[in-house]
């Protein structure tokens, strides 16, 4: 592998993570990059192997791995198959996670890290209020939690391994995706627009504490740059990190902004469920695709609305602490308001909103 000591397995590639991450490290000199899902990217990343296989079957998936035998790097990104629901399967997750080591394992004798994908959910983030600022290394939320069990097989499993692990806890995420519709701005931005078409005001759909509590993202390329550096940092091995853009907003700000750039009514607070406000409306939003022409797209396609409901009921904080990160001398942030708006400016022009 002239020029190149290390090769990247992306475990869920096609996902949001793993597709920032894949397009992240082939940018990168060193790195050879292999990129694992079930399905054919819609997008390919220009100078990245892809290797189709069921992360949850470990056969399968060695064997569309015994092509690349040389992997130093595991980056896990991968989910089991969800509805949003608060508590996700930890034997699903849990059985995709070891699947996928495993096959590694097999077919590599290389490997030297293995880098987990965590979340908010680590500390209950989707529960009920938790002790903020969250830190890595206060006791874990109570209920029952895959990446809980996820980081406990990676402790156990490295301690007979030649391979170490370490994992980046981001909480709700910002990027520009048009091939992935759970994505919270390109789905407000959708209800922005049917707002705009039917000429109602553009109302928060979430309880008044969620309009006015602190809240933390994550935007895309600061956590790929992170993940690369903490996988190849031997001081961040055994430990995982907490990712935001660092600062905090409330939903009052962003609203201010969507309702700017759609010429919208103001609204109030009224809580509801958009999964159900917005069933019945798809003829509306053909008709916000050809009034604006856009690309014709199904509501499905741009919005998720379970996903929205989900991360708009929350009246509490969510602020995880940045201290170990930057003692780490990971030093990543960003303007959480503005690139939000950026990032709807982004799916404007490229026709999926108007």
């Amino acid at each position: 592998m002239p020029g190149q000591d290390k090769v990247a397995i992306v475990a869920g590639a096609t996902g949001a993570v793993g597709s920032a991450l894949t397009s992240h490290l082939a940018t990168q000199g060193g790195w050879k990059v292999v990129g694992v899902a079930r399905r054919a990217p819609a997008q390919p990343v220009e100078g990245v192997s892809y290797a189709l296989s069921d992360m949850a079957d470990p056969i399968a998936c060695s064997a569309a791995l015994a092509y690349h035998p040389h992997a130093t790097h595991l980056f896990y990104c991968a989910r089991a198959t969800h509805q949003d629901e608060p508590v996700e399967s930890t034997s699903a997750n849990l059985g995709m996670l070891s699947g996928v080591v495993e096959a590694v394992e097999r077919v590599s004798d290389e490997l030297r890290h293995v880098h987990l994908v965590q979340g908010g959910k680590y500390y209950g983030v989707h529960l009920g209020p938790f002790p903020t600022p969250a830190r890595e290394g206060q006791g874990r939320c109570q209920e029952p939690n895959f990446n809980h069990a996820q980081q406990d097989y990676l402790q156990e499993r490295c301690e007979d391994s030649e391979w170490s692990w370490s994992a980046c806890r981001p909480n709700t995420l910002l990027h520009f995706s048009p091939h992935i519709a759970r994505n919270i701005v390109s789905t407000l931005g959708c209800y922005a627009a049917i707002c705009g078409e039917l000429g109602v005001p553009f109302d928060f759909p979430g309880p008044r504490g969620a309009f006015t509590s602190l809240s933390q993202v994550t935007t895309l390329d600061v956590l790929a740059r992170s993940m690369e550096r903490i996988a190849t940092d031997r001081d961040c091995a055994g430990k995982a990190f907490n990712i935001t853009n660092t600062d905090v907003f409330r939903w009052t700000e962003i609203w201010s902004g969507i309702r700017a750039r759609f010429g919208l009514r103001l609204g109030t607070v009224q809580a509801a469920s958009l999964k159900d406000t917005m069933a019945g409306n798809e003829s509306v939003w053909r008709r916000v695709c050809e009034r604006h022409g856009l690309q014709l797209t199904t509501m499905d396609e741009v919005a998720n609305w379970s996903f929205a409901d989900a991360t708009l009921e929350r009246t509490w904080d969510e602020i995880l602490s940045h201290n170990r990160a930057r003692r780490h001398g990971l030093d990543g942030w960003d303007d959480s308001v503005r690139r939000f708006l950026g990032i709807l400016d982004l799916y404007r022009e490229a026709r999926l909103l108007p």
